[in-house]
């Protein structure tokens, strides 16, 4: 400080005819030496913005080194500072990865719908509805330790994910995911129509029959392909002679019999062939 104080007086000394006693002389002295200090202060406190390649670069060795929460920051400046170019959007979708891996499905459903708001017609878009669909079953797994299903939870995902799937096949129907879709979607309505049941059973055991046979109808109707509408047909059947109407469990279980015997008769054609 000392030295650019001697260096502006002596060049004051050049320029003005002031003494360098004066108190005007040492006020301005003062005020030009804040002045040049100020600005070489926020010069070094600015923050140097870096290019959305760099950032993106940094991110995208991170998640290499499974340092997510690092990749996550990066991508987050390169959002926030380059908004609108390629890469800040396809940050969107590389966000939506990392809180995929760590399981925060709101966060990940939020950067994929983003990925997808700001880039309709890339090619990418349909391994992004493939996740969506993903992590809308993966998000009504349950249990810290060992991941389970428990079907008298909420369903909404499962529902979400049945939406998901039609859109997907609508648009995509030739796509490579389309196998790993048509999975998805096969579990998701298992498990509605196991809740379906359970909330059969329930009615059923607390002797409301009347609610227990609209649900077992609703269940073979809307599920045809659950592997245990045997069982449930069966226990509408028995539903139906404990609520009084003999009629419509006679009508049901002629319905079971004809069915058993065109697959036994199934199954004999083609073992036949």
């Amino acid at each position: 400080m000392s030295k650019v104080i001697k260096f502006v007086d002596v060049k004051l000394n050049g320029l003005i005819n002031i003494k360098s006693g004066s108190l005007y002389h040492k006020i301005f002295i003062i005020l030009l030496v804040f002045g040049l200090n100020q600005g070489c202060s926020d010069t070094g406190n600015k923050q140097i913005r870096l290019p959305s390649t760099e950032l993106y670069h940094q991110a995208m060795v991170s998640i290499e080194d499974e340092y997510y929460n690092e990749a996550l920051k990066n991508f987050e400046i390169l959002v926030e500072e380059h908004a609108g170019t390629r890469l800040a959007t396809l940050a969107h979708l590389k966000m939506g990865d990392i809180y995929f891996i760590q399981g925060k499905w709101e966060e990940s459903e939020t950067s994929y719908r983003q990925f997808l708001l700001l880039n309709r017609r890339s090619h990418l878009v349909p391994y992004v509805l493939n996740r969506l669909i993903a992590l809308n079953y993966e998000r009504n797994h349950y249990g810290v330790f060992f991941k389970s299903r428990d079907f008298d939870r909420n369903m909404e995902p499962n529902r979400t994910l049945i939406k998901e799937y039609q859109r997907f096949y609508l648009l995509f129907p030739k796509s490579p995911y389309l196998d790993e879709v048509k999975e998805y979607h096969f579990r998701a309505m298992s498990d509605l129509a196991e809740h379906e049941l359970n909330v059969a059973n329930y009615y059923f055991y607390k002797q409301a029959y009347h609610s227990a046979i609209g649900r077992y109808l609703y269940l073979l109707k809307n599920y045809p392909d659950f592997p245990h509408t045997a069982k449930v047909a069966e226990r509408l059947i028995e539903a139906y002679r404990l609520n009084r109407q003999p009629v419509l469990a006679k009508e049901m279980q002629s319905v079971m019999e004809s069915l058993r015997e065109r697959n036994l008769l199934a199954k004999h054609n083609s073992s036949e062939e």
